[in-house]
């Protein structure tokens, strides 16, 4: 008799599970993988992340998933990091090569040639909208909880990518805002570790191919709470080169936010 107790309770768990993603309510008929398995060599999926999704939200953004993969993938062969060498060669070639190099074609049909190698326009919008899926997968895995997103504005630093004006300069505010970024809270900041919400792996996980870190002033005491209430920051690390600061910021509580305020003033 326990063992159908079990049986039906998890029964009506999965008949009413929803959608990890903040604002949408449609039922999780799938699990999704975060960052996706795509992102990983065949020898280092093992326990990887996962939240309940629905349709929209995990497969039918496939093609922003590849996208994402293909600008994270060519940033990083460049330093020679044997992960991403080996998912390029077996994921990612085979695609842009695929029916006469359409992909190829397209995604870099901007490419120039430079003093010290080439360069090509990223499409924002596409990048921003893998890393929004991936910052609210991330936190809802950890926390078990969603965001209002009434209540908050995401925005991601691309610490890797060059933020250019219309004309080609740099552009120089995105840079100096990268620079406290760089210099407060990545590598071996004392400030961020102090504001981390550390949380283990699962045995096996590979966090040669990602790593994330999750800082926020008040964030401990917002995942007791019904609600997540604080602004929160998520680094997301890729072969241990590719680094995106995706910036949950709580708007109602800007000002107040320790994690947050020095944006405000660069």
């Amino acid at each position: 008799m326990l063992q159908l107790g079990k049986i039906i309770a998890t029964f009506r768990e999965v008949l009413m599970a929803k959608c990890y993603y903040p604002g949408c309510e449609s039922h999780a008929n799938s699990k999704e993988h975060i960052p996706p398995k795509s992102f990983f060599p065949d020898s280092k999926k093992t326990n990887l992340m996962t939240v309940k999704s629905c349709k929209l939200h995990n497969n039918e953004k496939t093609k922003n998933d590849l996208y994402a993969l293909i600008n994270i993938c060519t940033n990083c062969i460049v330093e020679k990091k044997d992960d991403a060498v080996e998912v390029f060669e077996t994921r990612v070639k085979p695609q842009l090569m695929h029916n006469n190099e359409a992909l190829f074609k397209k995604v870099f049909s901007n490419l120039t040639k430079e003093r010290y190698g080439y360069r090509f326009k990223v499409d924002r919008e596409r990048l921003d909208s893998f890393f929004n899926c991936l910052t609210h997968g991330i936190l809802y895995n950890k926390t078990k909880k969603k965001i209002n997103p009434e209540n908050y504005f995401l925005s991601h630093l691309y610490m890797n990518l060059d933020e250019r004006n219309e004309d080609g300069s740099i552009h120089d505010e995105a840079t100096r805002t990268k620079m406290f970024w760089a210099e407060n809270f990545l590598g071996n900041s004392s400030i961020a570790d102090i504001l981390e919400f550390k949380t283990k792996s699962k045995n096996g996980y590979s966090e040669d191919v990602y790593k994330v870190k999750i800082i926020g002033a008040d964030f401990l005491e917002a995942i007791k709470s019904d609600d997540l209430t604080s602004s929160i920051t998520v680094i997301h690390e890729f072969y241990g080169h590719f680094v995106v600061v995706s910036l949950l910021t709580r708007v109602t509580a800007f000002e107040n936010s320790f994690a947050h305020f020095e944006v405000k003033s660069i």
